[in-house]
């Protein structure tokens, strides 16, 4: 379905809309005041709130932009660490609510029902709440299992909103641009020195290496939330209509890019590559042609701007494979807890440790290994085997098995969309699934510390080929038609 489907045709004064939108402030704002435990700041913002529920009411793609960019942004913690203000999180979900209810009071517009994601998180949910019976730590696998219903709800409050065309649209640019100004925030403070405004909670960068981590505290963090975005931000480039839009998306493009060489993570680089090769399956001969004279140019550019520091760190990718062995402190480490990580995995293989309580078996571990000393809250340092050790291998292959099938999805909507006839959706199913490749491939490399992003990929991919036939409902494509003949009805004779 299509936006101007939904679009209201009534003339004179809108009554009815205007009362919905009222009202559906004033419940939220209600809502979000007994949340935020009666904040006195948060009436103070009040109107603004008010005009933020009426125009998301009245424009929904509004609404959905405002959430992904909060979430791909870390907005709500940065501005509690920096401003003191009460959590964005704690008014937003029950505005979003109630915002969608006033919708379809008004509208009569069906929010989506991501059925599918839902039961995925219904079940990553059971495995963690289980974790919990068996856990050392019992309390934290608790405490974490209530943290992922948050985090679950805020992934179905974003799907709620996919049923518009434009939906798959307005993520990309919600989630690209954000990161992109953050990232140019960051270079200016790598080239220039501080930020002129004394504010640098979403361009932060690391006291003891000056990496770039953007609004995290961890560059390698962040770099994998660039990875996600690049691919996308590529996709608009690529497939510009004018030399306005070209330039603007060359911009955007170089940003996020050079943002990411900043971070100075190798795992991203990795990932990187692999979302970059899914992404080129739907490029034409000229898109091919031009994403390699893009990339021969980042390479140049990298080569003679790049310090030599830069240039060394990358380069030991390559040292490492041919020599076997780490060839650096950070890489040492990482094989030390994969190691401790592998030898819980033998300890505990069906179901792990539970949920947050791998940092309570490395230390142990680590000493009958005989490797570094790190202290008890290392990390797993790898999305994959943090599943493994804390929730083994039923956890794992629960979540590889839905992640794979989001991949899936992304092919099979985009090829539903070429079958309607919208090859610029198609390619744009790709890049979404490019971008997930490549994410997933960085985690690699990364535990689960950005849960919010994680759980909204993954359920937007398991999704997208239900959203897809969701915007196509209504095209001859999709339309019923059923191969018997039905047979001639006998006649009543008076």
């Amino acid at each position: 379905m299509s936006d101007t489907m939904l679009s209201p045709t009534r003339r004179g004064i809108d009554w009815r809309g205007i009362f919905g939108v009222l009202g559906a402030g004033l419940m939220a704002l209600a809502l979000s005041y007994v949340l935020a435990s009666r904040s006195l700041t948060l009436l103070m913002i009040a109107p603004v709130a008010l005009l933020i529920f009426a125009v998301g009411i009245r424009w929904p793609m509004m609404a959905l932009a405002g959430l992904i960019a909060m979430i791909m942004s870390n907005l709500s913690d940065n501005l509690i660490e920096f401003y003191g203000l009460p959590s964005l999180a704690k008014i937003t979900a029950p505005g979003l609510f109630v915002l969608l209810a006033a919708r379809y009071a008004v509208y009569k517009e069906k929010p989506y029902v991501p059925k599918v994601a839902i039961t995925f998180l219904c079940i990553m949910f059971a495995l963690k709440l289980i974790s919990a019976t068996y856990a050392l730590r019992w309390g934290v696998s608790v405490e974490l299992s209530l943290d992922f219903i948050k985090e679950a709800l805020v992934a179905i409050l974003a799907l709620a909103f996919m049923n518009h065309k434009r939906g798959f649209e307005t993520v990309a640019l919600s989630a690209t641009i954000p990161i992109a100004i953050i990232c140019v925030l960051g270079l200016y403070q790598l080239i220039a020195g501080p930020s002129p405004t004394g504010f640098s909670g979403f361009s932060r960068l690391t006291e003891t290496s000056g990496r770039f981590s953007g609004m995290l505290l961890d560059p390698n963090f962040f770099a994998a939330i660039v990875v996600f975005t690049v691919p996308l931000g590529l996709f608009q480039l690529l497939n510009a209509r004018n030399p306005l839009t070209m330039v603007l998306w060359a911009l955007v493009s170089a940003a996020l890019i050079a943002g990411l060489l900043a971070t100075q993570s190798r795992g991203a680089l990795i990932g990187l590559a692999l979302g970059l090769i899914v992404l080129s399956t739907s490029f034409t001969r000229r898109q091919f042609l031009a994403a390699c004279a893009i990339g021969g140019l980042v390479v140049v550019l990298a080569g003679v701007l790049a310090s030599d520091q830069l240039i060394e760190r990358f380069s030991s990718i390559f040292s490492t494979a041919a020599a076997g062995e780490a060839q650096d402190t950070s890489t040492e480490g990482r094989l030390a807890s994969w190691t401790v990580a592998y030898n819980v995995f033998n300890e505990n293989p069906w179901f792990g440790v539970g949920v947050g309580n791998f940092k309570a078996h490395y230390q142990n571990g680590a000493l009958e290994a005989g490797l570094i000393f790190r202290g008890e809250g290392r990390a797993t340092h790898s999305l994959y085997l943090e599943f493994l050790t804390e929730q083994g291998i039923v956890g794992l292959l629960v979540f590889l098995g839905f992640a794979a099938f989001g991949a899936v999805n992304f092919f099979r909507g985009a090829a539903l969309a070429r079958s309607c006839g919208d090859e610029l959706m198609a390619r744009r199913l790709i890049a979404y699934c490019g971008a997930f490749v490549g994410y997933l491939a960085a985690m690699t490399f990364l535990q689960d510390s950005i849960p919010r992003f994680l759980w909204f990929v993954t359920s937007l991919a398991v999704e997208s080929y239900m959203i897809t036939r969701c915007i196509y409902a209504d095209h001859p494509a999709l339309r019923f038609r059923s191969r018997r003949v039905p047979r001639p009805q006998p006649v009543a004779v008076n």
